[in-house]
């Protein structure tokens, strides 16, 4: 199907023997692009190779892989949060500009009074193409891609959560640990729906004791009856190896203060962000304020 990436071979010492205890003093953090194409076998390097992928020929660089990643890992992000170096002001040239030209992903436009904002989001053949080429993990379950746009009205919401992951991220790699994996809510209501319609489930089941037992099983909190779910679970290492998790959620204006409450009690580490994309707030991803 495609060739394998010529970096497998540099993978750190965590990647190679995830029994052995990590050496924090000689550990690297990864880059927040770095942690949703971690287990990728595409290329990684500066200089462009091909991938062929279902009768098709690709080509794409180190950066255009994480590029992929990180679209796929959060649904949508605005091109001037990935890479910021790189792409500076005019973020829609180099590499967005040539994964576009090649199918893999596509541009949505999010209007407000400040003017016009793109985002981008990948193609169901980017979802594809990452998909093909994940290696299995050895620690836990493998990262989840996503293609296309679910709700067009939450737009603005969503394409704040990179930015949110990458102050959380921050933070966590400040206190020793290493990001490992991000899920988002997504995932989270898949398995969710998945266990309460499971084919071995007893007709008579109480729904109330499936959400408990939900709940333990995932370290999720029930608040007044309501299974609380956060917008993001970052999955990380400490520095004495234990594998961890912090949910983060993004509030809006729009959040009642029973949401707030709930959120507050559930332990969700919260930030206040821009508009929803309801009732005409403007559009600012950089306006973030950890809670």
């Amino acid at each position: 199907m495609s060739r394998g990436s010529r970096d497998d071979d540099r993978l750190d010492q965590v990647d190679r023997a995830p029994d052995r205890k990590p050496d924090t003093r000689a550990r690297t953090q990864p880059s927040p692009e770095e942690v949703a194409a971690r287990w990728l076998s595409l290329p990684r390097g500066e200089d462009r190779e091909r991938v062929d992928f279902r009768d098709r020929e690709y080509s794409l660089n180190g950066s255009e892989t994480r590029a992929l990643a990180t679209v796929g890992a959060f649904r949508v992000v605005s091109p001037d949060d990935v890479g910021e170096e790189r792409h500076g002001k005019d973020a829609w040239h180099g590499d967005w500009r040539r994964l576009a030209e090649q199918g893999l992903i596509t541009r949505e436009s999010i209007t407000d009074r400040d003017g016009v904002h793109h985002v981008v989001a990948l193609t169901k053949e980017g979802k594809s193409l990452l998909d093909a080429h994940t290696r299995p993990r050895p620690e836990g379950r493998q990262q989840e891609y996503y293609a296309g746009v679910v709700k067009p009205r939450e737009l603005r919401h969503d394409a704040q959560l990179y930015r949110v992951f990458k102050e959380e991220a921050a933070r966590i790699e400040r206190d020793g640990g290493r990001v490992t994996r991000v899920l988002l809510d997504y995932e989270l209501k898949r398995d969710y729906q998945r266990f309460l319609n499971r084919e071995d489930r007893d007709g008579d089941a109480d729904r109330a004791a499936d959400r408990r037992a939900f709940a333990a099983a995932n370290d999720l909190h029930i608040i007044g009856g309501h299974l609380e779910l956060p917008d993001l679970r970052i999955e990380y290492q400490t520095d004495d190896g234990r594998l961890e998790h912090r949910d983060v959620e993004l509030v809006t204006e729009h959040y009642s203060r029973g949401q707030l409450a709930g959120k507050a009690r559930a332990g969700f580490t919260r930030y206040r962000g821009g508009g929803s994309g309801r009732g005409g707030t403007p559009f600012d991803p950089r306006h973030l304020e950890r809670l």
